[in-house]
């Protein structure tokens, strides 16, 4: 059960217009920069053929719902950990970024 149901926060209150607004801003495409993509099935099968998708990190989300709701008590915020790179053996990329989000 959510806090604000149990009385223990308040519940923010918006009005029929702010939630129009809000709506809309939420309705926004995210900044092309953001956007990346996955190729999630792929085929050997003949021809070889992938199938792309794009996504947005998790942080790309969790900015927006900052900016627009942090005002009426929302927030979530994160920190970047990073340990030392190392290679994958699968496909030879050097990665290391570790992010945890902190509540």
């Amino acid at each position: 059960m959510p806090l604000a149901a149990t009385g223990l926060l308040p519940s923010p209150q918006f009005s029929p217009e702010q939630i129009k607004e809000l709506t809309a801003a939420l309705e926004v495409p995210l900044d092309p920069s953001l956007i990346e993509w996955r190729v999630t099935i792929t085929t050997k099968a003949g021809k070889p053929r992938g199938l792309v998708v794009p996504y947005a990190d998790q942080r790309a989300y969790t900015d927006r719902l900052n900016a627009l709701f942090s005002p009426a008590g929302w927030t979530r915020k994160y920190v970047v950990h990073t340990s030392t790179n190392f290679e994958r053996s699968q496909d030879q990329k050097t990665v290391a970024k570790v992010l945890s989000p902190v509540s």
